[in-house]
């Protein structure tokens, strides 16, 4: 009989259809068996095992036989067979019968018990003695059914709670295993990873890394050697992510995270974790790069466009994220996503603070054309009628609003901006009631919200309930002292109760610890400035003060707010320059009527003061509205 060379094949691709096995001059056909391939053969001995292992198909037969992936065409082909050799006999190696047994069960069973009998199997053929290539294939089964076993170990705890004790004794019982895996087949990749998840499992941090590291050595060597498996590159980059999660400093992880990406350019989550990464440090330039790059070769990726679009609206840059969403329509012009997005975008531009009104209803517009057009492409793209329900608010056209939001509820109840959509609406029906009750439903399920607890504080002051909004302002401020947010809210509250002194107090507090660029800084400034100049405690008035506040106010909205431009002629007139008062009032009004402002009529007197030479004085003192006792339920600490 002849010893035939021995051949192995990369797993990815492999086809076993037609291929044929050469032992002795004859041909036996290759069988596809549940855990592998084994070869009909009239010698019990030479039947062959092909075995699954980390990315690749190996041939282990007790005789050393070979295993070709090519079809026959009819030759009788023996590669390999230089010249003959004389072939050893399972006598010359006595644990040539135990790795025969071994070979068996690899293929026909697959329980964790079978794999216990095939790992003592194995170490018996190896103790009483293989030839050279079995006792290779001997360790390497030996490898994977000691790996397979520890799989099977860690299935307990798939999903299930257990005591310490157990999960101790389970994780012990795998790494075991594990460690005989490796001792079994220094390249079984695989082992080293489970083995640093159990690590990283046990909160053993350098243990985990060391492993990890091991494995991404093994991984590089074999990429480094050419191997091209786009398989084994994506378990490069896979344990490399893994390793940057156990990195404790954020530069050696995003480090890290590039490297994964170098290794398998198309993994998305190594995309995600690095943008993620560079953005969370501030590295905004690297991560914009990074999605890109990606972008580029990946154009329709639906996370990178959007966090490149994210990462546009948070930089402020609108005209950049409109211009490259409007080349993107031009390029993939049946996408429903950039639509979308691109109405977001126009949303947000229209919702700027500077914004003046017809340049705010020419966005406003094109953002509902393109939230239809997106719903056209797509009607089940629950973004675009998100979109189109808050342009259409936006718009005041009601009917539409509620057509889409009952389309929502009916898809996806759960969304939580809903609630905030149907507040509105109800704010502009006039059903303030309804509104602090969708207000209150929220706070209930999210009941340290500060933004929502400062929200539903302004809703309670919008409803003359100035009490309730102060005991949560009380709270949020002693929570967080220095809360610019809150000290706003409170002086607001404060002035609405009358409280003059105290409500300048909070404002200058609020200025003093909120950011130059925050939009909502002309706001404070504006009520600072009203208080100071139309207070009528002489105490409290400053009209120095009030026009400083007043004119900067002014300048952060680029003077195109006629509330704020009230406020600046409350304070040339507190300071006796009423031709100033005057000239400012009257473009106050004037610029009312064009936004439609709700208070235009007291803009119009407080001009026909000026004229007058009269100083505006202004001192409100809302009384608490008396509603129906919360339900005891209610959830909400005000």
């Amino acid at each position: 009989m002849w010893l035939l060379g021995y051949h192995r094949q990369w797993a990815t691709g492999y086809n076993t259809k037609g291929s044929l096995l050469f032992v002795n001059g004859a041909t036996h056909e290759v069988v596809r068996k549940p855990k592998g391939y084994c070869v009909h053969s009239p010698l019990k001995r030479y039947i062959v095992v092909v075995l699954k292992g980390f990315g690749r198909i190996l041939a282990a037969g007790p005789l050393g036989v070979a295993l070709f992936g090519v079809p026959f065409f009819g030759a009788s082909l023996a590669l390999g067979q230089d010249k003959p050799q004389v072939a050893a006999t399972t006598d010359d190696y006595k644990g040539s019968e135990a790795f025969e047994e071994a070979s068996r069960l690899r293929v026909t069973e697959a329980s964790k018990e079978s794999l216990g009998k095939v790992i003592e199997l194995c170490k018996k053929a190896l103790e009483l003695g293989l030839d050279e290539l079995d006792a290779a294939d001997a360790k390497k089964m030996l490898g994977a059914a000691n790996f397979q076993r520890a799989q099977s170990t860690l299935e307990e705890l798939a999903g299930a709670r257990l005591p310490a004790a157990r999960v101790t004794k389970v994780t012990n019982e795998a790494m075991q295993d594990l460690q005989s895996a490796i001792e079994s087949d220094p390249e079984l990749v695989d082992a080293y990873v489970l083995k640093a998840r159990i690590h990283l499992l046990r909160q053993e941090i350098n243990k985990g890394g060391e492993a990890l590291d091991l494995a991404r050595v093994k991984l590089q060597a074999m990429v480094d050697a050419g191997e091209r498996d786009p398989e084994v590159k994506k378990k490069l980059s896979e344990v490399i992510i893994m390793r940057s999660v156990s990195r404790q400093d954020v530069d050696d992880r995003i480090d890290d995270l590039l490297k994964a990406i170098e290794a398998d350019p198309e993994n998305e989550k190594a995309i995600q974790l690095t943008v993620e990464s560079l953005a969370s440090v501030g590295r905004l330039e690297e991560a914009e790069a990074t999605i890109r790059k990606f972008l580029e070769a990946d154009p329709t990726n639906e996370y990178a466009l959007r966090r490149l679009i994210m990462m546009f609206a948070q930089s402020e840059k609108m005209d950049q994220a409109e211009a490259l969403l409007s080349e993107r329509i031009q390029k993939q012009p049946e996408s429903s996503l950039v639509y979308a997005l691109r109405a977001n975008v126009l949303l947000a531009k229209a919702s700027q603070g500077n914004t003046g009104p017809e340049d705010r209803k020419t966005w406003l517009e094109s953002a509902k054309k393109d939230s239809d057009k997106a719903i056209e492409l797509d009607e089940e793209n629950l973004d675009a009628y998100l979109n189109r329900a808050r342009i259409s608010l936006a718009l005041k056209d009601l009917e539409q609003a509620k057509k889409d939001i009952g389309y929502l509820e009916e898809k996806r109840p759960e969304i939580p901006d809903l609630a905030f959509l149907r507040m509105d609406i109800a704010i502009q029906e006039k059903r303030m009631s309804d509104a602090i009750g969708e207000l209150e439903r929220l706070v209930q399920l999210n009941p340290e919200n500060r933004m929502l607890l400062m929200q539903l504080a302004s809703m309670y002051q919008m409803d003359d309930r100035p009490r309730k909004a102060m005991r949560i302002a009380e709270r949020l401020i002693q929570a967080e002292p220095t809360d610019w947010q809150a000290l706003r809210l409170r002086g607001d509250v404060l002035l609405a109760l009358g409280r003059h002194a105290d409500a300048i107090g909070d404002y200058e507090e609020a200025i003093k610890n909120i950011p130059e660029d925050e939009e909502d800084l002309s706001g404070v400034l504006n009520n600072l400035s009203w208080v100071l100049a139309t207070s009528p405690e002489d105490s409290v008035r400053n009209g120095d003060r009030a026009l400083e506040a007043g004119l900067k106010a002014c300048e952060l909205t680029e003077y195109k707010k006629s509330h704020i431009l009230s406020t600046l002629a409350a304070a040339y007139a507190e300071l006796g320059q009423f031709d100033k008062a005057v000239e400012w009032s009257t473009k106050a009004v004037e610029l009312g009527g064009q936004e439609e402002n709700e208070q235009l009529e007291q803009l119009k007197e407080e001009l026909k003061g000026y004229e007058a030479k009269k100083p505006w004085r202004e001192k409100k003192e809302t009384e608490e509205k008396q509603t129906k006792p919360a339900k005891p339920d209610s959830g909400i600490d005000t």
